[in-house]
């Protein structure tokens, strides 16, 4: 995974004045492009193409300190479609215009992201392997959006359906699920609960997603949502999927909400990661 990780940040690299071969992200890290931006997010702390919009930002520096093409060329090199743009994005990002920078005034320097192994001092969460049944789930679905969007979802969902309704369409059980991730950036995820009567469920108007059988990694998480989530993330990416020799397969993955506050230090819940081995080369 580390190994697969970098490759793919040295071919990102190396197209930061060209379109990126979304092909060639999958060959080079095992995921679709969409995919590897969502687990990017997670490791780095940031979106992939945040991330390579402040590399370009960065690397404009270069051409303007090292040449003396004009401003609207560099703008055009680095995928801005004016010199008004590239300005208004370099002074915000850097604190100076690309002319003062040029004159010697100071700018930031963003390096390159590269993913290293760390000793993790026997850090543990008891994840456990797990093949589940098929099911089915109801609810609210957003496409191509943010993690950061996703508890807007369930807003949407307890807006427009009373939960008792939701609850009694199955078991009570709330999932909230990342799935489809498109060829673009952003991913897709329903707020909602598992079903069994389907029939109601399209009565009251809301999506069904038809869920078959797999095996997770079924990962405890404990505190606040969502730093909690985001915490059992990182640690199934950098310690539980290279130590163990498992990858995300491409299946959707659940987040499994308990009763109780969310946001209480206590709050107990799981994600369901779906998982298989990963190609020894």
């Amino acid at each position: 995974m580390i190994s697969r990780f970098n490759q793919t940040m040295t071919y990102l690299e190396s197209v930061l004045t060209t379109e990126i071969d979304k092909q060639k992200v999958q060959h080079l890290s095992g995921y679709s492009y969409a995919m590897f931006s969502r687990l990017f997010s997670v490791l780095a702390d940031m979106t992939l193409s945040e991330y390579l919009r402040k590399r370009r930002l960065s690397e404009a520096v270069n051409d303007l300190k090292m040449s003396s093409d004009k401003v609207i060329d560099i703008a055009m090199k680095y995928g801005y479609d004016s010199a008004d743009s590239f300005s208004a994005a370099f002074k915000k990002f850097h604190g100076s215009t690309p002319t003062e920078v040029r004159k010697g005034m100071p700018y930031k320097v963003f390096p390159k992201v590269y993913l290293s192994l760390t000793v993790s001092g026997g850090k543990s969460m008891n994840v456990t392997i797990e093949k589940k049944a098929a099911f089915a789930l109801a609810g609210v679905l957003a496409s191509q959006i943010e993690s950061k969007d996703c508890p807007g979802v369930w807003d949407e969902l307890y807006a427009k359906f009373d939960i008792a309704d939701l609850k009694a369409l199955g078991n009570g059980q709330s999932f909230g699920v990342c799935s489809e991730l498109s060829s673009g950036v952003g991913l897709n995820y329903l707020a909602g609960y598992d079903v069994t009567d389907k029939k109601k469920a399209q009565e009251l108007g809301l999506s069904i997603l038809e869920v078959a059988e797999t095996q997770y990694a079924i990962v405890p998480v404990r505190g606040n949502v969502p730093e909690s989530i985001h915490e059992a993330w990182k640690y199934v990416l950098e310690v539980f999927f290279p130590e163990n020799g498992y990858r995300h397969s491409g299946a959707p993955d659940f987040e499994v909400y308990a009763e109780g506050d969310i946001h209480a230090e206590d709050y107990e819940m799981a994600l369901w990661i779906p998982i298989v081995k990963e190609e020894v080369k």
